[in-house]
């Protein structure tokens, strides 16, 4: 046999999102569409050269404000009382939602309490001292005593705004193995080597059933990548999450760039009674755009995967791009006119907000983050 040939054999055996061949840029798990591109340290590099040469502030700015104080971001993005007792008596026959900042969000459903990509640090980096701060502090801590069980996390991939160390052993220390932990592929092990044990990894597609309900967990496709150290880039892969209820469906997209997939998980596993859909760190386009979605998109993708309400996330927690922190909830409500939606479909609502919808209707009306321009 030829011996030349074997890497093809095995590419061919592999799902398309599968690598055979692994080398330090190049790791385990890539993305299949020609949507995808790859972006290289020139073109961080040019990035930066082009956000100073135009000013752009990197600890954040609003539109009008390009040197907002901590009162400005306050007044932009008014903190909401959590309403715990809600959280205590989720309804039975609805999906609830309690956005938390960034992409972490506490979801019920069907008797189960969840939280997807927790971040409750000061920060989002692999230090405490350095790296992007937050502008709003989180709805709640771990350690609030009103916080109901919590029993499942979604953890779509590694990066530093979603993958929280000090999160993770808060979250561990207080609720233990009963926490359950749902990963993508390849990150079980840096959960264990940080002492926690109820780790399930997941392939695209691939489900399990939560112990002690009917509940589905599959992970879902998504354009994006993985790394926590240069040694690591792709090492571990990325998704979203559909949670799969006897009679109601939640969909959270994790960290993603548009790509002709959406399409196909609306038709599988929709449609969703909520979605959970980023709408923020898309500035440059040129840099940005095969990794993370805009207003625009955002709602295409709610249009693809049947979501009947969407709820928007990855916005106006940290500075991580270019954009100003209060554009993307201002340009959700443009977006959503233009694709004629109703003003309920898809939402950018206050830190600690809390939502609740059941088959295509919002059973309150959370606050809503102000949209217009800074004066």
């Amino acid at each position: 046999m030829d011996t030349h040939k074997l890497p093809n054999i095995l590419e061919a055996a592999l799902p398309p999102h599968h690598r055979a061949t692994v080398t330090w840029r190049h790791g385990k798990f890539d993305n299949p569409w020609d949507t995808w591109q790859e972006r290289s340290f020139s073109d961080v590099l040019k990035w930066n050269r082009e956000r100073r040469k135009a000013g752009v502030p990197t600890d954040g700015w609003l539109i009008g404000n390009h040197s907002p104080t901590a009162a400005d971001f306050a007044a932009a993005f008014p903190l909401e009382q959590v309403d715990f007792e809600a959280l205590a008596n989720p309804p039975g026959d609805a999906v609830q939602a309690t956005w938390v900042g960034h992409s972490t969000l506490l979801v019920q459903l069907e008797g189960l309490t969840f939280l997807t990509d927790p971040i409750f640090s000061e920060r989002c980096s692999p230090v405490q001292w350095m790296g992007p701060k937050r502008v709003v502090p989180p709805a709640f801590s771990v350690d609030d005593p009103r916080l109901p069980k919590v029993d499942a996390v979604l953890l779509s991939h590694n990066h530093y705004d979603h993958l929280d160390k000090g999160s993770v052993l808060a979250l561990n220390k207080r609720f233990g193995d009963s926490l359950r932990w749902y990963v993508p592929l390849g990150l079980a092990s840096w959960f264990h080597r940080r002492g926690v044990r109820n780790v399930v990894e997941l392939d695209w597609w691939q489900e399990a059933v939560h112990p002690g309900s009917s509940v589905r967990v599959a992970l879902t496709p998504a354009q994006h990548w993985s790394m926590r150290t240069p040694w690591t880039r792709k090492a571990s892969l990325w998704g979203g999450f559909a949670v799969l209820g006897e009679k109601r469906r939640f969909w959270f997209a994790g960290d993603t760039g548009m790509a002709p997939v959406f399409k196909d998980i609306g038709e599988r596993l929709g449609p969703f009674d909520l979605a959970a859909i980023p709408v923020g760190a898309y500035e440059p386009r040129w840099f940005m755009k095969p990794q993370h979605i805009d207003p625009a998109e955002a709602v295409q993708v709610h249009k693809d995967v049947k979501a009947q309400q969407s709820i928007a996330c990855h916005l106006a927690t940290f500075c991580l791009t270019d954009e100003a922190l209060d554009e993307p909830a201002q340009l959700l409500v443009q977006e959503t006119a233009k694709a004629q939606l109703g003003p309920d479909a898809f939402v950018a609502v206050r830190h600690g907000a809390t939502l609740r919808t059941a088959g295509g209707s919002m059973l309150n009306q959370p606050e809503r983050l102000p949209v217009e321009k800074q004066a």
